[in-house]
């Protein structure tokens, strides 16, 4: 029951899009912490957001109404596409699953390493690694389709699967 227009999807209050400028928070956010690192754990808020909404029942409706990276990827990929193939690895059905933990897996050692150096140094890890997060987007943007990246992205993954893991429950 998915109305777009109306207010809900599945019985969920529709969320408005702000895809035409969320990309301004990344660009705004990046830049501030870029100057005053402790602003970097701001990036939890774009890491926690879609699990949230996810957790809502509301599924993956960050990563299609939101999500800033999204938004600037979509900007620049639909500007400068080369739009070449998509790689055959990204089919795989262990990539996903292995970009994930790969890069959750990090993330996770670098929390355990820099909580105890305090917010300076966590936040700039934060603000480092959503940059090449980014930089990874950009590149796939540029050389495949504009959002090629929200097809592997790791929040948008665990989105998903939190959205099946509601489906499977909810019919127990």
């Amino acid at each position: 029951m998915k109305k777009h227009k109306g207010i809900t999807v599945d019985g969920k209050r529709w969320i408005p899009t702000i895809q035409d400028w969320s990309w301004i928070i990344t660009i705004v956010w990046m830049t501030a912490a870029n100057f005053y690192s402790p602003f970097g754990l701001f990036g939890f808020v774009c890491m926690f957001s879609p699990v949230l909404i996810a957790l809502s029942g509301r599924g993956k409706m960050h990563c299609a109404r939101i999500c800033p990276r999204g938004s600037l990827i979509g900007k620049i990929g639909s500007v400068v596409n080369l739009g070449l193939p998509r790689p055959k690895l990204y089919e795989k059905p262990w990539f996903r699953p292995l970009l994930w933990s790969g890069m959750m897996g990090g993330f996770a050692v670098m929390l355990i390493l820099l909580i105890p150096q305090g917010a300076f140094a966590l936040g700039r890890a934060v603000l480092i690694f959503m940059e090449v997060a980014t930089v990874l987007a950009i590149l796939n943007g540029v050389l495949f389709t504009p959002r090629q990246w929200c097809t592997i992205c790791p929040m948008g993954f665990t989105s998903g699967n939190l959205r099946d893991m509601r489906k499977k429950l909810s019919k127990t």
